[in-house]
């Protein structure tokens, strides 16, 4: 059924045409990651037609929508600029349900969406393992970056102004016997992270703990939150394909944001 935009006629403060608009962004945004015809709109909105063809063109007129060559409609880049500050915190904890649901199916391990807070990794979304022995943070609790993958993976993608004032401000302490408390083996380890896409941690936090993550990555690039994959490393080692699924899942989830910078072997690893 088609979407009925509200009515409420005693309300004289009401514009109708504003809920008709964000009728017909919710369809896009519903739809994100692909193009739409007229027809294929038509039927999601109880709108006429012609009301319809005008909201579309406003919308493109004023850069929110772009009409591509086979005269479909699809969100452009202002959209996700709008909400680009917002949408990492508040949306994010929604979006990932469907990509946790995958990777427990998948792995088996908890699975946690974390990110970068006043120097510290602070995780906002979790799915504990049903393991009888697992590895799951709570939401709201705090670790250090330079221990975590989940930490590696977003400070990879830092400027190195961020990741010295991460460092200064919280320092190196060692956690376990595999911690990196040395700056300069921190740098290599990142590069060496920024390469390859994903982070590991074996042991570097908690004894007897392995974790993999990858970053997410908002609409101008920035690496804003991680994804991460942990468990007894006596359980994750077996894991081979733990990387592939989880870059899988933060692409899938940056081109949600708005990250448009998908190469050949992204696609690969999507596909």
């Amino acid at each position: 059924m088609p979407r009925r935009p509200h009515r409420a006629p005693t309300d004289k403060n009401f514009i109708g045409l504003t809920e008709r608009v964000f009728t017909v962004l919710e369809v896009f945004g519903r739809h994100a990651n692909r193009s739409m015809a007229l027809a294929e709109i038509a039927q999601m909105v109880a709108l006429t037609q012609p009301n319809l063809e005008r909201i579309l063109y406003s919308l493109k007129k004023i850069g929110y929508l772009v009409e591509t060559e086979n005269e479909k409609y699809q969100l452009a880049q202002r959209f996700f600029d709008l909400s680009a500050n917002t949408v990492p915190y508040q949306y994010l904890s929604t979006l990932v349900r469907p990509m946790f649901s995958r990777l427990l199916a998948e792995f088996g391990e908890s699975v946690h969406i974390s990110i970068l807070e006043n120097g510290l990794l602070l995780c906002t979304a979790a799915a504990e393992s049903q393991h009888a022995h697992r590895c799951a943070a709570e939401v709201g609790q705090c670790e250090y970056t330079h221990s975590t993958a989940t930490g590696k993976c977003i400070l990879a993608y830092r400027s190195p102004e961020e990741v010295d004032a991460v460092i200064e401000q919280r320092g190196l302490p060692r956690l376990t016997s595999a911690t990196i408390v040395d700056k300069q083996e921190l740098l290599k380890h990142l590069e060496v992270v920024r390469a390859q896409g994903y982070a590991v941690n074996n042991g570097e936090s908690t004894e007897g703990v392995s974790c993999v993550a990858a970053p997410i990555f908002n609409s101008e690039g920035k690496a804003i939150a991680g994804l991460s994959v942990s468990g007894p490393s006596f359980r994750m080692q077996a894991l081979e394909n733990l990387p592939r699924g989880v870059m899988r899942e933060t692409q899938r989830l940056s081109l949600l944001l708005g990250y448009r910078a998908v190469t050949m072997s992204d696609a690969m690893v999507m596909s």
